[in-house]
């Protein structure tokens, strides 16, 4: 099995600079699994990372769609694999870096994406205006522990659980099973210190002309509520004079904290991923434990 180092947790944590290191000390390339940052020209709002920030490291899978463009998991599962396999095959290590769980699953697991004809009917039918929020919410009200086993926005998962759960159907889920040798890192640190960095972090997004940036987007004939990423909406509420510049500051704070702890909650279940605090951060004793997993034959 191929070796692949995954480095996951909330946004703002600071997973790019640790994965920059990483990449330096063992000849690595790193493959995007933040799904805000495939799409192109959303740059500030996402913090997508710069050239001057990979420092010459290869990332893949970033800009690689316009941002209307439709990209599903299952174009994700390809492509990222395709680059695991190109990475191994130059005798270099895979690292996977992302906030999205749904798709780092996807991505190194048999995780199951394909949906039946029930739920396609349900799904354009009886839940067609529901959020994918929504419909996860009325599926833990439900079933909490079956809602545990899913990610949110595997909208066909969760549809076709609730269609379970409403039958009063027990039955197993199977665990998705690593189709590649990898060692989790993930990466936190206290709450209230994450949150302090999110809205610091929000604000110096905002002095760094993300609100220019959203302007662009509009001379360019892309609707802003039409963005799913965290902010545009806000901000394009804000150029419509809907909400005072303060109201779009406190909104996309919030809107980010919120994220982040779903984050949290998706990254903690996995219980075979090494919990570092982002504060304590000992990386020499970090290279250690990858030193270990390099060496230790599959």
């Amino acid at each position: 099995m191929i070796k692949t180092i995954v480095i996951c947790g909330p946004t703002a944590v600071g997973k790019s600079s640790l994965s920059i290191k990483i990449a330096k000390k063992y000849d690595g390339e790193i493959i995007n699994a933040d799904a805000s940052q495939f799409k192109k020209l959303l740059n500030i709002g996402t913090a997508k990372i710069t050239n001057e920030e990979m420092h010459g490291i290869k990332h893949h899978l970033i800009d690689i769609i316009d941002v209307n463009d439709e990209f599903s998991i299952n174009d994700f599962q390809k492509m990222g694999r395709d680059a695991i396999e190109d990475i191994a095959s130059r005798n270099k290590l895979p690292i996977i870096v992302g906030g999205s769980g749904l798709y780092i699953d996807a991505l190194i697991s048999d995780y199951e994406l394909k949906a039946t004809k029930s739920n396609h009917e349900l799904l354009n039918e009886e839940y067609k205006n529901y959020s994918n929020e929504e419909v996860y919410e009325l599926l833990k009200k439900l079933d909490e522990d079956l809602a545990s086993h899913t990610h949110m926005n595997n909208r066909n998962r969760v549809i076709r659980y609730i269609e379970r759960a409403k039958e009063g159907s027990k039955f197993e889920t199977n665990k998705p099973k690593l189709i590649y040798d990898c060692m989790l890192i993930f990466l936190n640190k206290d709450r209230k210190l994450l949150y302090d960095d999110i809205n610091r972090r929000t604000m110096e997004m905002i002095n760094n002309k993300w609100i220019d940036e959203c302007v662009d987007l509009r001379n360019k004939g892309i609707n802003l509520s039409d963005i799913k990423e965290i902010g545009y909406k806000e901000i394009g509420m804000y150029l419509d004079n809907s909400i005072t510049k303060e109201e779009m500051i406190e909104l996309i704070q919030k809107e980010t904290r919120h994220y982040a702890k779903r984050q949290i909650t998706w990254f903690k279940n996995k219980t075979n991923a090494i919990m570092i605090d982002a504060n304590s951060l000992n990386v020499d004793d970090l290279y250690l434990s990858i030193n270990n997993f390099l060496m230790k034959r599959d």
